[in-house]
């Protein structure tokens, strides 16, 4: 059985606001990428991540994610393409992106530049896949 999360219903002609939200947050974490803000990377990245899923479910369901935690946005992605192999691969990808979140936003931990390249590749790879997903 899916798991029940809560979830707003938006018009789909909103997706298109959704997408652009996930492109900014997108496009700062490159600039961070450039200055050398490795912790910024990790912060935009999982923003943009999250935006653009909610892009997709808008699109594709005329509802996003409201629950308090990020990752029911991954159990909507899952849920938008259970039938996809390809879809299933890109919402483990949005899991994995997510589950850096804690860690970049609490942790004193610091970031390496070599950790924010690998992550910002992962968010570029699924940035691309939705935009795949969604009418130009």
């Amino acid at each position: 059985m899916a798991k029940l999360i809560e979830t707003v219903t938006v018009p789909n002609r909103e997706f298109t606001d959704y997408r652009e939200k996930g492109l900014q947050f997108f496009r700062v974490m490159k600039t961070c990428l450039q200055d050398s803000e490795w912790d910024a990377v990790f912060l935009n990245g999982v923003h943009a991540a999250i935006t653009l899923s909610d892009a997709l479910a808008v699109f594709r369901l005329g509802k996003r994610s409201k629950g308090k935690s990020h990752q029911d946005a991954t159990v909507l992605l899952g849920q938008i393409v259970s039938q996809e192999e390809e879809g299933k691969r890109y919402a483990a990808r949005l899991s994995a992106i997510l589950n850096w979140k804690n860690e970049a936003e609490y942790d004193s931990r610091r970031f390496t530049e070599q950790e924010a390249y690998r992550f910002a590749q992962s968010v570029e790879r699924f940035m691309e896949w939705i935009q795949k997903q969604l009418p130009s």
